[in-house]
């Protein structure tokens, strides 16, 4: 198993480097996964080209391995003419599946150490030009991101950070097959999503009584909340220094969700969590403490609180944390939205606030079974790519999206806090 992964993508030609603002342009790749349940392979590289530095790609490939580690070619898994895929896209028929994480990092109960730093899985995607690689990148995990970059970022507002995050994080499994369409919202569990590099997760709560407290979809119960208690408390156990922000944002189910049934939540979020959790003190005044100030407390868990009183009541809950959610399935009005969002968003009783980049299936959608979310994450997830990368990477706080596999707001992030 391949354990290095290329963070920043560099360009190379007989060993003589592009200038770097060449990576951002032409030839610059990705992978992801598609949203579909075949979870396949996709090619991503930017075509957008300024004269007269045309380095066009004429060939992308996708590689068991990094085509600069090799001496010798092996004939590649796919390899497609760049030009015949105008909008830098291509989904493979090779199926990513549910592989094993690299570096130690699968989990167990048993775990106790895993390998710092990033790794790839074996597939390697490379842009060619003649017999020249201009770019080559992995698919990867990034479970220590922030401590990899603590020199870089560790004087940031929590605030100001560019965190990456999922939408209903515990939307991922455990409802029946009919109904997996209109109720999951990703496909990996919490603690895939962590290890990948999320680091904000958004949580709906429901009360069952014989069997208590679930993570939901709206009204629709999904998974038991303590596993995924389990697996934050073990993420956090061998990544110490990354901080996740849990974010308890509603409570659907049952309509009267009181005051008595918050008090019992909030007893079992402490018992599994409450020693990890960051006083928020006055720390919640302007973006937030830094990185640093955060670090310095040993406390990296963040936690949110969907009832104003409930976080009054309890010293290490944090005020409601504002999600802006456009509920729209059609992708410009949720380009336009987020933009608004950006540049309107107003300061809170919480520093950080979420821009929720994912489209939403109206009531007609779901009487007629169309525009499911596996089909909306696909429709958007590449354009999120682009519009952070390119256009909003200094603006933005938490961003959540849905099949987060199928977009690359993770690396995005990364490179954007390392740029601010």
């Amino acid at each position: 198993m391949i354990n290095t992964i290329i963070l920043l993508s560099l360009c190379f030609r007989f060993g003589t480097t592009y200038p770097k603002e060449f990576a951002r342009r032409c030839g610059h790749v990705h992978l992801t996964i598609s949203a579909s349940q075949d979870t396949n392979l996709e090619l991503n590289w930017i075509t957008d080209c300024t004269p007269p530095d045309n380095i066009r790609p004429d060939y992308i490939a996708l590689y068991h391995y990094n085509l600069k580690d090799r001496s010798e070619e092996t004939p590649p898994l796919v390899k497609i003419r760049a030009s015949d895929h105008p909008s830098g896209y291509y989904k493979t028929k090779i199926k990513f599946g549910q592989p094993w994480l690299p570096g130690n990092w699968e989990y167990r109960d048993s775990l106790t150490r895993a390998d710092q730093g990033p790794h790839c899985y074996p597939y390697w995607i490379a842009s060619i030009k003649g017999n020249d690689i201009i770019d080559t990148r992995c698919l990867g995990i990034q479970p220590t991101w922030m401590n990899d970059n603590r020199m870089q970022i560790g004087t940031q507002k929590i605030g100001n950070l560019f965190i990456p995050g999922t939408h209903n994080s515990g939307a991922y499994v455990g409802v029946p097959k009919i109904l997996e369409n209109y109720i999951l919202n990703q496909d990996r569990s919490i603690w895939t999503q962590l290890v990948h590099g999320i680091r904000y997760l958004d949580l709906r709560i429901g009360y069952y009584e014989n069997d208590g407290f679930y993570v939901n979809h709206d009204l629709v119960r999904i998974t038991k909340v303590v596993q995924i208690f389990k697996e934050i408390r073990k993420f956090v156990q061998l990544a110490p220094k990354e901080i996740i922000v849990v974010d308890f944002h509603r409570f659907p189910y049952p309509s009267n969700f009181n005051s008595t049934l918050h008090e019992k939540f909030v007893s079992l979020v402490y018992d599994y969590l409450g020693d990890l959790a960051l006083p928020p003190g006055g720390l919640q005044v302007g973006k937030g403490p830094t990185l640093n100030e955060i670090w310095a407390q040993n406390k990296n868990v963040i936690i949110c609180y969907a009832d104003k009183a409930i976080a009054r009541e309890n010293y290490w809950l944090w005020q409601p944390l504002y999600q802006h959610w456009a509920n729209t399935k059609n992708v410009d009005t949720l380009k336009s939205f987020l933009s608004r969002a950006i540049k309107e968003h107003r300061v809170t009783l919480n520093p950080m606030f979420a821009l929720m980049a994912e489209l939403t299936p109206q009531p007609i959608d779901l009487f007629f079974r169309t525009n499911n979310l596996r089909k909306l994450a696909n429709d958007v997830n590449r354009k999120v790519t682009v519009w952070f990368r390119d256009e909003w990477a200094r603006d933005v706080n938490i961003v959540a999206t849905d099949y987060f596999l199928g977009n690359d707001i993770i690396n995005v992030a990364i490179e954007a806090n390392n740029n601010r």
